[in-house]
């Protein structure tokens, strides 16, 4: 190994120890458990845009359901409109929390399950 080094130490014009540095360097970045690795960075910002775009696509499903809801009622009934959309709104903040809930015991579940055992 100490021969491998010593040519490319002298192919690039640089000091062994500079060699070794790059390498370490570059080792340490590629891997993922390392906190302050690229890696490790690239993996939990690609987590947290997943957990983003899923929160984003059931918000998005909640307000179709609460505007179904609200056309429907509004079409059937005599309600007044601002009490009506006062209790969609009340309605899909509750099963927000709730889905909100779901999901974060999901992924804490699934965190756990990729967990080295100790």
């Amino acid at each position: 190994m100490d021969d491998r080094l010593e040519q490319v130490a002298r192919s690039r014009d640089e000091a062994k120890s500079e060699v070794v540095r790059a390498a370490l360097r570059a080792f340490l970045d590629e891997q993922e458990d390392v906190i302050g690795s690229r890696k490790h960075f690239s993996k939990a910002f690609q987590r947290r845009m997943d957990y983003l775009e899923f929160m984003l696509t059931a918000v998005l499903w909640m307000v179709g359901s609460s505007w179904s809801l609200v056309h429907t009622q509004l079409a059937q009934e005599e309600y007044p409109a601002g009490e009506l959309i006062q209790n969609a709104i009340t309605g899909t903040r509750l099963d927000f929390d709730l889905l909100h809930r779901l999901l974060t015991e999901a992924l804490l579940q699934k965190s756990r399950k990729h967990e080295p055992p100790a």
